[in-house]
């Protein structure tokens, strides 16, 4: 009975030498709704959901991208459990807990997002992770799933100038290298083919190339835009490209660049360059804000703080920065004051600073102890094509910001427009109103209207939230258009032979069914085709196997989408362990039976 027991010890030595992975994934599940189509110039709500996934579940932090251009808008209290910190930057979105939690809560987080007007047509992505800690083990990291795009529709039966980024910053030393390049993506999110023509009206600045063409959403051209700052002294600059195309109804477009020079010395950087507090008189301060300060200059930055407010206060007000962001925690206390608005200035300045002294405007609001209207979003757009159905519905939330009860009311002055309901109470929950259009009988054309919102016994009553409509006739079947999206690659390393799994999402956001065929490309080279035909708004998976012998990097592309995997070189252990493993039972039982001989 010995020969099996050494034969266990001698197998189980053996595969614990094996290579240990990672620690093993945790599931808290993070998942995203979306709408599935908003129009330019919406407020929609993101809604993200987790749950924790053991015990001392702490550390926790979300952060999710919007489509660049759009604007986010978070709050503490619009997160469940109320969040201890959030930060909203353009279109990303950063909402942290501390905790500890208990495995099983559950979380839920909301954030706003703006659409730009000027959003291109076709499908806008999104993409957060969700990174935790269990005790003092991690970080653990999930990617967030769900709803990953919303769709913004072509409402235009001729070209439409689509173009991104919508703004261009550029920054440099006096006396250094140029800045890098950027790239501006141009293409057309209306219908038909666009030919457009670059201009400027900078000596410093240089587009490449400066023309071209469109098909539509999917068909873009990546313009390498340049600065030469030879000869330009420390400041700021600014210029316009211009994009202009013969028949486009949005002809032309300009797109704001700006170039910061600074001076080879300290620069005082500071953000965001201004602060609200809002408070009920009579009530708890409201929660601390962040300012982050840094140099984006050269050398050591020493610099200190300042204000001229009896209730405002900074905690550090002073220290040094090299490249650093330094984080300065702003109070307020209205101890003793009354109802009304408030501002400050927070004074930044530092010795041999080239931009010293630099200030961050704060503002107070103090409502009184009665209910306030609040309301979003702060207007309303409809569209429908003359004689077609109507538009779909809309929603308006309405709230009490301020104490007690709000009792409110909605009128307008439109028949083509109702709201349900037009009147409701609310404490702090929020009240949803669906606002309904019908457009029977009406020709092409553009409408506006208002709707009023009333509370008897508010300081800020009444409030109006704009509405227009745009009826428009209905024009021929949009050619069909194809987008590449959601490129995934798994497992990002593998050992030679072991198979790569390549897969992406191929929508069709035109009008009309049409053939698509998807080009797998690796390291430039293409390898693998195949041909998807969708229906109009159809999607579907496209997924290949790529299968690589060589350890080294390799770059998969589909469309302008690129991510890389690695075959990893074998290490002898792994390549022999089972032989390993034989000798080392080999020698077992020659030790054994050169035992047993010796006992006979």
């Amino acid at each position: 009975m010995r020969l099996p027991a050494v034969f266990v010890i001698v197998t189980v030595v053996a595969v614990s030498l094996l290579p240990l992975g990672m620690a093993l994934a945790q599931e808290a599940n993070p998942d995203r709704t979306l709408p599935d189509i908003v129009e330019r110039g919406d407020q929609f709500d993101v809604t993200v959901t987790f749950t924790a996934a053991a015990d001392e579940f702490n550390s926790v932090g979300l952060t999710d991208l919007c489509p660049e251009g759009w604007e986010v808008e978070v709050n503490k209290e619009w997160c469940t459990p109320k969040a201890d910190f959030v930060k909203a930057t353009g279109n990303k979105a950063e909402i942290m807990w501390f905790g500890p939690y208990a495995e099983g809560d559950d979380f839920s987080v909301t954030y706003e997002v703006t659409v730009p007007v000027y959003a291109c047509a076709g499908n806008h992505t999104f993409d957060g992770s969700l990174e935790y800690y269990l005790e003092e083990e991690g970080p653990y990291l999930e990617k967030i799933t769900g709803d990953v795009k919303v769709e913004v529709p072509v409402y235009s039966t001729k070209p439409l100038i689509c173009c991104s980024p919508k703004s261009l910053n550029f920054s440099a030393v006096e006396g250094g290298s140029s800045p890098a390049n950027r790239i501006l993506e141009i293409s057309n999110s209306g219908a038909g083919t666009i030919s457009w023509t670059l201009s400027d009206d900078a000596g410093w600045l240089s587009e490449n190339p400066t023309g071209g063409g469109s098909t539509g959403p999917g068909d873009e051209t990546s313009v390498v835009v340049s600065v030469d700052k030879t000869g330009m002294s420390a400041g700021d600059y600014s210029a316009d490209i211009t994009i202009t195309a013969d028949g486009a109804d949005n002809s032309p477009q300009t797109v704001p660049v700006s170039l910061h020079i600074s001076s080879p010395a300290p620069q005082i950087s500071c953000e965001p360059e201004s602060l609200s507090f809002t408070a009920v008189e009579g009530s708890s301060a409201p929660a601390d804000k962040t300012l982050e300060i840094w140099n984006s200059g050269t050398g050591t930055l020493n610099w200190s703080l300042s204000d001229g407010a009896a209730w405002l206060s900074e905690d550090p007000t002073s220290g040094s920065s090299i490249g650093e962001h330094d984080t300065v925690a702003v109070r307020v206390d209205i101890a003793g004051m009354s109802a009304g608005d408030y501002s400050a200035d927070i004074t930044i300045t530092a010795d041999g600073a080239s931009n010293s002294p630099q200030t961050v405007s704060v503002s107070l609001h103090i409502s009184s102890a009665a209910p306030e209207i609040s309301f979003k979003p702060k207007s309303l757009s409809f569209t429908a094509g003359e004689g077609g159905s109507n538009p779909a519905n809309e929603t308006l939330e309405i709230w009490n910001s301020g104490v007690d009860t709000l009792h409110w009311t909605l009128s307008d002055d439109a028949e083509w427009l109702s709201e349900n309901p037009t009147s409701g109470s609310s404490m702090t929950e929020r009240d949803t109103v669906v606002l309904s259009v019908d457009i029977a009988g009406m020709s092409d054309g553009d409408y506006s209207t208002s709707i009023t919102i009333t509370a008897p016994g508010v300081s800020n009553s009444p409030q109006t939230v704009p509405v227009t409509l745009y009826v428009g006739g209905i024009g021929p079947p949009l050619p069909a258009q194809f987008t590449i999206t959601n490129l995934d690659v798994t497992p990002g390393q593998v050992p030679p032979g072991q198979p790569v799994t390549v897969s992406v999402q191929v929508a069709n956001i035109g009008g009309s069914e049409g053939s698509y065929t998807v080009n797998l490309t690796v390291n430039g080279q293409v390898e693998q085709t195949k041909m998807v035909t969708l229906a109009p708004e159809a999607m579907e998976t496209v997924t290949f196997t790529v299968t690589k012998e060589t350890p080294g990097s390799y770059t998969i592309s589909i469309g302008d989408l690129t991510k890389e995997f690695t075959v990893a070189a074998s290490s002898w252990l792994s390549r022999y362990w089972w032989t390993i493993v034989v000798g080392a039972v080999a020698v077992v039982l020659l030790a054994y039976f050169l035992w047993r001989k010796r006992a006979a």
